[in-house]
């Protein structure tokens, strides 16, 4: 039996950044709502990462990405440190793996970014940061950490629940038109959802939620990631990292809080999202590990993946988050979200505030 429903916001995405949204609107708006078609929060992109709290270093100054990184550095280690959040603040060795004029490059931009703290360091400082690092040089950067996406998604669910934000799972949103300065949404239940707000932060499906409102220019290209594990490294004393390729930020070593480590991510386009994995790239990730970390056959083993929901295409240069209100296309408060790839999970809660401010009531 269908219903009609009538809320101040509607969001859908139950990822990251669709709860970050929910849980800052909450505080401004009555009556919101948050769609998520899968059983529960965050069981895609947001869940299937390096949980790495990035600085901000990497991204073209002007862009979204860095600036709502280096924004949600801060506010994302303050919103831990109130809700007691696990995360450790380890830092970051970005290895020159043969290339110090990239390790310049990225020093001089973190200048331009007023960065605090990131300096260029000597294979004999690396290895006094980490005794078992290979380079001839590298980049420290001090704001770089570890953290725990689920007890995040977790919180900011919560919050958003004592706030009386109500979500919906399992609800697949099938249909949405657009009239009157209103939003009419269907779904799978039947039901009819109203709203004069509405925001799409469906990850790797947001250029079809888009589509749903004749915005077509948009297109999601899946970029799978592998992780594989080890148990030859235990507690190491920070991230590893390459310096970054075109596609992505590299195979580093990966830590968990528990002092676990992996390796991961590699980068290729898929046409199809799909988890599984097998060991055939497993000599690509030796060859990239040997660049900073000694590592052998028998040391590693396939762990898990995700796919990166990117705007930019195989071959092509760097692309932008995307957010904009679409009232310029006559759809007053589509807040619209697409390409939210990394750094998303560090960006997500200056997202959230970036999406609020963009509103007009």
């Amino acid at each position: 039996m269908s219903a009609n429903f009538n809320f101040d916001v509607v969001i859908i995405g139950g990822g990251v950044i669709g709860l970050a949204i929910a849980e800052k609107l909450s505080n401004s708006f009555k009556n919101v709502l948050l769609i998520e078609k899968e059983k529960k929060f965050g069981l895609h992109t947001s869940s299937r990462n390096s949980e790495v709290v990035h600085s901000g270093i990497y991204y073209p100054s002007k862009s979204l990405k860095s600036k709502l990184c280096i924004k949600g550095n801060s506010l994302l280690y303050r919103f831990m440190k109130k809700y007691d959040i696990p995360f450790l603040n380890c830092g970051k060795l970005i290895v020159d793996c043969g290339n110090i004029k990239q390790i310049d490059y990225l020093y001089y931009k973190s200048i331009d970014k007023h960065m605090k703290g990131v300096k260029k360091v000597s294979s004999k400082e690396a290895k006094e940061i980490e005794p078992r690092v290979k380079c001839d040089s590298a980049l420290w950067v001090p704001s770089s950490g570890i953290m725990d996406s689920h007890k995040l998604m977790q919180r900011l669910e919560y919050n958003f629940i004592l706030s009386n934000g109500t979500i919906a799972y399992n609800t697949n949103v099938e249909s949405i038109s657009y009239r009157n300065g209103a939003y009419s949404i269907d779904t799978n239940d039947k039901d009819k959802i109203s709203t004069k707000i509405l925001v799409n932060a469906c990850g790797l499906w947001s250029d079809k939620i888009s589509s749903m409102l004749g915005i077509d220019d948009f297109k999601i290209h899946y970029c799978k990631g592998e992780y594989y594990k080890t148990h030859r490294y235990k507690n190491l004393n920070c991230l590893i990292y390459p310096v970054p390729s075109k596609t992505s930020l590299g195979i580093h070593a990966v830590l968990q809080l528990n002092g676990d480590v992996s390796f991961g991510p590699n980068a290729y386009y898929v046409n199809d999202i799909d988890y599984s994995m097998t060991d055939s790239k497993k000599n690509d990730f030796l060859i990239n590990i040997n660049n900073y970390l000694d590592i052998q056959s028998d040391d590693i083993n396939p762990d898990y993946c995700g796919i990166r929901p990117k705007l930019q295409a195989k071959g092509k240069e760097f692309e932008d988050f995307y957010i904009s209100n679409e009232k310029n296309r006559g759809l007053d408060n589509f807040i619209n979200l697409i390409g939210i790839d990394s750094p998303g999970l560090t960006s997500s809660l200056a997202i959230a505030e970036y999406v609020n401010d963009l509103i007009s009531i």
